[in-house]
């Protein structure tokens, strides 16, 4: 296959791959980062590929933990006890793995709801606890956002200076 063909398809990818971050059904900066990959073992390393592809997984992995980072402080903030949200994040992990993103969104949010309920017996308590994790998940698209922006911005990087 063309080099060009491959650049192209690449750019098409990562493009998809950004769109995850607005649309929870797909795993947008994995999909960054595996078409990242895939010129790269296509293509060739050349002299900067693996830095610049070292920068593309940390970023990746940035944009990863953020995700669980930020909805952990916005459940803080809306009063959840760690334990809660340590079991939403675990179900939210295991849905995201075992069924789609969207299942993990929702099992975080079932899972920190019911743990806060059963904590405090209190059910607009832990609404305002499940909101909080909500909302920091929702902020953690504009990080995301901007880091699959940054990986393919490296990876155009890398193409141009081989």
């Amino acid at each position: 296959m063309s080099t060009i063909l491959i650049v192209i398809f690449t750019g098409i990818v990562m493009l998809f791959g950004l769109l995850g971050v607005l649309l929870p059904m797909i795993p947008d900066l994995i999909i960054i980062w595996g078409a990242a990959l895939g010129y790269g073992l296509l293509v060739g390393w050349g002299e900067s590929g693996p830095w610049l592809f070292g920068a593309i997984t940390v970023f990746g992995l940035i944009g990863v933990v953020s995700e669980i980072w930020m909805s952990g402080m916005g459940g803080k903030l809306g009063g959840a006890s760690l334990k809660s949200i340590l079991v939403g994040v675990i179900l939210g992990f295991l849905g995201f793995i075992f069924l789609t993103p969207i299942g993990g969104l929702v099992l975080l949010l079932v899972g920190t709801f019911t743990m806060e309920y059963y904590r405090l017996g209190n059910a607009e308590a832990a609404l305002k606890g499940m909101l909080g994790v909500g909302l920091g998940y929702g902020a953690s698209f504009g990080v995301k956002l901007l880091l699959g922006i940054a990986m393919i911005g490296l990876w155009v990087l890398w193409v141009i200076i081989g």
